[in-house]
């Protein structure tokens, strides 16, 4: 799709976070010189192109009483992955569920998909209530999954920028502590969840006014990240997904974590434990437009923060699913 300036900046916009008023897109408008109706009619017109992930709420689920955890299923034939990927993906806990390690056919820097061998391929995150957690992970425990949970969160969110086709520099930044899960809400807060996680089809008037001061209290205190719109990033033009892994020692984790949060091109950033079947405790996602950008992103973020050499990139070479967190429907 292509867009003129003015609505790239538009696109930006809705990115981030709506006015929470009666009618966020005239609010929104004003500040960028347009009508709430050619808002709306720019939506419709990236619906169609097939942008969209969704418009609404991004909730932070463990402020809601949820869990969520990375996961690697072991190295195994690629027949045994293939069926894996797909039972996981039919989960409905499963919210990202990818082939990661280095696209074959393709050589960069003196690196291949050789180098990768042995590592895990498939890695999930599943999302459940948090006194559901360990009974939805059973359901996969045939496949042997391997926790990779976050210690420590640096960075969270991602929002595209079509201007320079890079990340928003203003993005949210994690607490440095890993808190335990809320208690669940009542059940008027779980009505009002589940009325704005999905998409919503009035953009003009997404809201109930009764609904909105308890919304903006949520964004207060971090429990609603955003109201905004999604996109789907490959769709987009950011097709090269990269998890960029390295080991550093424990005492300067949280150094390193910061560097590499204060970088534009860092969409998320976390520290997990080592594991023997994958040595590394330093994780930072990026979202670039070519196999050779996200390597070369890769191998900049290394020089810069001064992170110690041997660590790698997963690029996300197969998506079985993408998909946002969706709490409490199991008691609509």
């Amino acid at each position: 799709m292509r867009l003129t300036q003015q609505e790239a900046d538009w696109l930006y916009a809705l990115q981030r976070s709506w006015p929470l008023e009666a009618r966020p897109l005239e609010a929104l408008g004003r500040t960028l010189g347009v009508s709430g109706a050619a808002l709306e009619a720019f939506i419709a017109r990236l619906r169609a192109e097939g942008l969209v992930r969704r418009v609404g709420a991004v909730f932070d689920a463990r402020r809601l009483g949820y869990r969520s955890c990375l996961f690697a299923i072991p190295s195994a034939s690629p027949e045994a992955e293939e069926a894996a990927a797909h039972a996981v993906a039919a989960l409905p806990g499963v919210t990202h569920a990818y082939f990661r390690g280095w696209p074959e056919g393709v050589t960069l820097g003196g690196v291949s998909a050789r180098d990768y061998v042995g590592l895990p391929r498939l890695w999930f995150t599943l999302s459940a209530r948090g006194d559901r957690f360990e009974d939805e992970i059973a359901r996969l425990a045939h496949l042997r999954p391997i926790p990779f949970p976050a210690l420590r969160r640096y960075k969270i969110d991602v929002v595209f920028d079509p201007r320079t086709r890079r990340r928003d520099e203003r993005t949210e930044y994690a607490a440095p502590a890993a808190p335990r899960p809320a208690p669940l809400p009542d059940e008027a807060a779980r009505a009002v969840v589940r009325r704005y996680q999905d998409d919503t089809a009035d953009v003009a008037s997404p809201f109930r006014v009764e609904d909105l001061p308890r919304l903006r209290a949520w964004q207060a205190d971090g429990t609603l990240r955003r109201f905004a719109l999604l996109l789907w990033h490959r769709a987009s033009g950011f097709a090269a997904n990269g998890m960029c892994c390295w080991r550093v020692p424990e005492a300067e984790a949280d150094a390193f974590g910061h560097r590499l949060a204060a970088d534009a091109d860092v969409t998320h950033c976390y520290a997990r434990p080592l594991m023997e079947v994958f040595p590394f405790n330093l994780y930072a996602m990026i979202h670039k437009t070519s196999w050779q950008e996200g390597f070369d992103t890769f191998l900049r973020l290394t020089r810069e923060a001064g992170l110690p050499p041997g660590g790698k990139v997963l690029f996300s070479t197969r998506e079985f699913k993408k998909s946002s967190v969706r709490c409490f429907v199991e008691e609509a």
